[in-house]
């Protein structure tokens, strides 16, 4: 069944209204049929079964027979990631949206190549949602809220001393992940950081350990940050989202 996104506020009773890129997508990419039936998800993790009704210019009208609430997932990861060059950010944004990631927070730091202007932000932000939708739709997963680049500083005041915090580290020598999943059994949330293609100077290091964020290393080998990124994603998930 192909599933679209809808904003909460286009959903009235038993009905709902898709519009621009989503409207676009089902008449003229997927070219869905009055009768047809789909599914349709809000930002709040709604779902909604049922068909297509009506078609005008620029609408679609989808007459709901089902609604269901999402579950919130019982592990929600966060995956703070410095910028990375041309599409290798598309890539993880939309791996690890397939994954089930909760949150991405892009970031800048010492060691970034990436030049993101303040004026370009805003268009490069909507891309970035407009790829997690996409990913989202097609894999039925979670749609990860996507915030603005932060600077490192900014980063390591955001995540909250609730939560449990990680950063991954090719200068780390003594703490694995896997020796810190052997002593942290069952977690209900994680932020977890990954550099840009130069990764981190000692000091930031240093600062996010004085920031209460607890360095580790994926293993001996040296990872593209596009790899380390959706593999430490993917071990993450599984170690802990299986244990939740």
């Amino acid at each position: 069944m192909r599933r679209f996104f809808v904003h909460s506020s286009a959903v009235h009773a038993s009905q709902a209204v898709l519009t621009g890129p989503e409207y676009h997508h089902l008449r003229h990419v997927v070219r869905l049929q009055v009768g047809d039936p789909l599914a349709l998800r809000d930002e709040r993790g709604t779902e909604y079964h049922g068909t297509l009704s009506h078609f005008s210019a620029q609408t679609a009208t989808i007459a709901i027979r089902s609604v269901a609430a999402v579950s919130p997932p019982s592990f929600a990861l966060t995956l703070a990631l410095g910028l990375l060059k041309g599409a290798k950010l598309d890539l993880v944004i939309e791996k690890v949206t397939e994954l089930g990631v909760h949150t991405i927070v892009p970031f800048f730091s010492a060691n970034t190549v990436v030049s993101l202007p303040q004026d370009r932000q805003a268009q490069r932000l909507t891309r970035w949602r407009r790829i997690a939708q996409s990913a989202a739709k097609q894999s039925g997963s979670h749609l990860p809220h996507i915030t603005p680049p932060h600077s490192f500083a900014q980063l390591l005041d955001t995540a909250s001393d609730s939560e449990t915090r990680l950063l991954f580290s090719e200068h780390e020598q003594t703490l694995s992940l896997r020796a810190f999943a052997d002593t942290h059994r069952t977690l209900s949330s994680l932020w977890i950081v990954i550099g840009s293609e130069g990764g981190f100077t000692p000091q930031e290091v240093d600062q996010a350990r004085a920031a209460g964020f607890t360095p580790v290393s994926l293993g001996p080998s040296i990872l593209r940050a596009e790899t380390a990124s959706i593999a430490a994603v993917s071990l993450c998930q599984y170690v802990w989202r299986q244990s939740s």
